[in-house]
């Protein structure tokens, strides 16, 4: 009786500070304020060039071939360079097909590996990224477009949909930015509760599930990270905090969400773009229709489901013309 009494009482204790743990990380807010845009001196085409070199190289000992940055060049710097930021769990081959597009027109476009992807340890690998890696990625991304082109131009999809934002919000050197599908908050549950759970998504143990990856997409993971997703968020809890404070730096902004979209929260990128045109800014927002059922990923022909007829030109209308060309209903 004694012994069992011990036994409760001990439970009884670990139970409490498991209590006062989940309830220290779901009051304590979350940190945000070292998430500051990188300033950063223009470069030439020479200096960009050996920036993307040194990247390459390291992504030769960390990355898988096929989940490399791309670099897409006419030779010289032109009028207009692009970055397109791929989604969390893909690779820059996503963005591989519309950027053959673009380069067709005249810019050089470039493409980052975002942090720990396409690497061999796969949602293991990126269950160790930060907020202030896809930051770092974001700012020398645009850095080295400066050194490619006159005129820069960016966009992204769902993590690197939040990148993009990210830049909207704090890149002055920028001219144009398509946000889509940003991932600044999560639709299903148990994201969508919003910063509680990424409160304890990023200072709980990390929780991942790995399923194996198909020898014709090595470059794409399928599974999940908390620690890792919980960081994609907070880049995207940074942006909203600062988007409620001040106006955003780049004055024309495109935002494309699609109606069928059961990944990101549509209401949250409202909301962001609400709050930009609060604070005097241009967004044009663009939603492709339900009918069309599509996926989160509309951008990567290797998807199942794909409408690049209909999502590629709309792209290239939102990213390089004055007018946006609306999607068929």
């Amino acid at each position: 009786m004694i012994a069992h009494r011990n036994r409760a009482k001990v439970g009884a204790l670990l139970a409490a500070f498991v209590l006062l743990g989940l309830g220290t990380a779901l009051l304590r807010p979350l940190d945000t304020a070292d998430l500051v845009a990188v300033r950063i001196g223009v470069p030439t085409y020479a200096s960009a060039l050996q920036q993307v070199a040194r990247i390459t190289a390291h992504e030769d000992s960390v990355a898988v071939p096929s989940g490399h940055s791309i670099l897409l060049l006419h030779g010289q710097r032109v009028p207009r360079s692009v970055v397109l930021f791929h989604g969390v769990t893909n690779s820059p081959r996503q963005f591989r097909a519309f950027a053959e597009r673009l380069f067709d027109q005249g810019a050089n476009v470039y493409i980052p590996r975002l942090p720990r992807h396409a690497e061999p340890g796969g949602m293991h690998a990126l269950a160790v990224m930060t907020a202030e890696q896809l930051r770092d990625c974001a700012d020398s991304a645009v850095v080295i477009a400066r050194g490619l082109g006159d005129t820069v131009l960016v966009a992204g999809l769902s993590a690197g949909g939040t990148m993009a934002a990210w830049v909207a919000q704090n890149r002055p050197d920028v001219k144009r930015v398509v946000v889509i599908a940003p991932a600044i908050e999560l639709a299903r549950l148990p994201w969508k509760l919003g910063s509680p759970v990424l409160r304890l998504a990023v200072r709980l143990p990390n929780l991942t599930r790995q399923r194996a990856r198909l020898d014709t997409v090595p470059d794409r993971e399928d599974g999940w990270t908390t620690h890792g997703f919980g960081q994609m968020l907070r880049l995207g809890l940074a942006v909203r905090r600062q988007a409620r404070r001040a106006p955003p730096a780049v004055h024309d902004i495109q935002l494309l969400l699609n109606a069928h979209d059961r990944t990101i929260s549509n209401a949250a990128a409202m909301q962001l773009a609400d709050d930009w045109r609060a604070r005097g800014a241009k967004v044009t927002v663009v939603t492709l229709p339900d009918s069309l059922r599509l996926p989160h990923d509309v951008i990567d022909p290797r998807q199942a489901i794909r409408r690049i007829d209909v999502v590629y030109p709309l792209l290239d209308s939102m990213l390089l013309s004055p007018g946006v060309r609306m999607p068929p209903k």
